[in-house]
């Protein structure tokens, strides 16, 4: 052109009408879409300061979990700033959260062997039946009924058989009724 300008250009109405400098100033970024037609943004700033920022995929892969790789995890502690958990999942191994409800729920009391100690808390043990072997627990009700206590707080309530054995180390009588 022979350093001559173009002058009174309309503005222009489809994508390849020609465009004033004015106009094209006075676009500012965002406020249309950027097609990059399958180009990448090269040469990102790495340590990006406001959440509007562009950063390279290495970043969002050392930030951010992958909610879709189960390999991904969390390097510290997550902090919920007082908001809760949703939508949890029906635990299928010991390590997976869980639930108020799913907690909350009583355990099914199918047998087998306890092991470590349970603490109460300052509760008690409820509904125990009689005992059938040797190391089964007992109610104090059941030992009164069953076992004199040594303190003399229950007497006996049938006669007393020794099968022709002896009673040793008795106290003189002091009374009548005493043996």
């Amino acid at each position: 052109m022979d350093q001559k300008a173009i002058n009174n250009v309309l503005p222009p109405t489809e994508e390849g009408n020609a465009a004033t400098k004015g106009y094209v100033d006075s676009k500012s970024v965002g406020e249309s879409d950027l097609n990059m037609n399958g180009h990448s943004v090269k040469n990102v700033d790495q340590n990006p300061i406001h959440e509007d920022e562009v950063v390279p995929k290495q970043w969002i892969e050392e930030h951010f979990l992958d909610r879709y790789s189960p390999s991904s995890t969390m390097a510290r502690d997550l902090n919920m700033h007082g908001h809760h958990v949703s939508y949890l999942r029906a635990p299928e191994q010991n390590h997976h959260a869980v639930t108020k409800g799913y907690a909350d729920t009583p355990l099914p009391l199918l047998g087998g062997d306890m092991q470590g100690d349970i603490a109460m808390g300052g509760n008690r043990i409820k509904h125990l039946g009689e005992p059938l072997h040797d190391d089964d627990a007992l109610l104090i009700s059941s030992a009164n009924d069953y076992y004199l206590r040594c303190d003399g707080a229950n007497w006996m309530r049938a006669d007393l058989s020794l099968g022709r054995r002896r009673i040793r180390g008795v106290a003189n009588p002091q009374t009548d009724q005493d043996v």
